[in-house]
């Protein structure tokens, strides 16, 4: 009766698994085991012919070239010389140091991050409850819209000339990217505040405060009027980074933009211009300083 097969290497059988055989794995247990076998040839009379002698020869240099190419592989290479570049560590980082700015009520407050420039130091204006009315009358230089006419008076402790501020009021509120830009709307100053539509007040914290509630930006409607912190009026904070011009703009169509009915607004889109509405008296929340509705 033939034997029955055995089982193969691996295979389960009742008393386990039978043991699997080893095989060289490394080029260099592949190289001793041929030249074993090649030994075991010879010590057994074996012959080999030309051919096989070949075979074998081409055989024990692959697996010479194999054993020199796994070993390039583990072994960590060194290069003599110096690197063609040196990376200075990067510089340890201040911590950043609020610093003062200043509130719609004339007070300086801690800031939320570091500044360029120091904020200059608010003047505290006191309540006279007196006031100088411009004395100027400036056209709108747009023909189309209706025509809202308009009286500035200044309060005297403020230190401003009314006729001067009621100039550059004017400036603001004729060119084409304030309110009038929207095309509804066109302005002009008179010296008589019994023809004007609403007039504009400069007054000092605690006059202003007590006309109506300051907003954030320093400004806020009382009826008919607009109301601007004059002491703000003279001071650039460093959201406008020295542009005092701007500043002013941007009190102006601020305040005519709450008289307009318009809300306060925030950042729509980090780098672009902040709207006219936001209070930018401070953060700009990565908006840009602007003083324009329609800029």
């Amino acid at each position: 009766m033939a034997d029955a097969p055995g089982p193969e290497p691996g295979e389960a059988t009742a008393a386990g698994y039978c043991h699997r055989v080893s095989e060289p794995n490394s080029p260099g247990q592949r190289f001793a085991a041929a030249r074993k076998a090649l030994s075991d040839a010879a010590a057994a009379g074996v012959r080999l012919g030309p051919r096989l002698w070949g075979a074998i020869a081409v055989g024990a240099l692959l697996v010479i070239a194999l054993a020199v190419w796994a070993n390039a592989l583990v072994t960590p290479v060194t290069r003599a010389g110096h690197p063609t570049t040196s990376v200075a560590p990067l510089p340890a980082t201040a911590p950043a140091t609020p610093t003062p700015s200043a509130t719609a009520t004339g007070e300086p407050t801690a800031g939320s991050g570091p500044s360029t420039s120091p904020t200059p130091k608010v003047p505290r204006l006191k309540s006279s409850g007196k006031f100088d009315i411009a004395g100027v009358n400036i056209g709108s230089v747009s023909s189309s819209g209706a025509l809202r006419r308009y009286s500035v008076r200044v309060e005297t402790t403020a230190k401003l000339k009314a006729d001067k501020v009621a100039r550059q009021i004017a400036g603001v509120l004729n060119d084409p990217r304030s309110w009038t830009g929207s095309g509804g709307l066109r302005f002009a100053a008179v010296a008589d505040p019994a023809k004007a539509h609403f007039s504009i007040t400069l007054g000092a914290p605690g006059t202003a405060g007590r006309l109506c509630d300051l907003d954030a930006a320093g400004t806020c409607t009382d009826g008919a009027d607009v109301v601007v912190n004059a002491a703000l009026w003279s001071v650039t904070p460093t959201s406008y980074a020295g542009n005092t011009a701007g500043w002013q703009a941007y009190l102006v169509n601020h305040g005519m933009g709450q008289l307009l009915g318009e809300r306060n607004a925030g950042c729509e889109k980090k780098n672009r211009p902040a709207p006219v509405m936001m209070p930018q008296l401070g953060d700009l929340e990565g908006c840009t300083a602007n003083p324009w509705p329609y800029p």
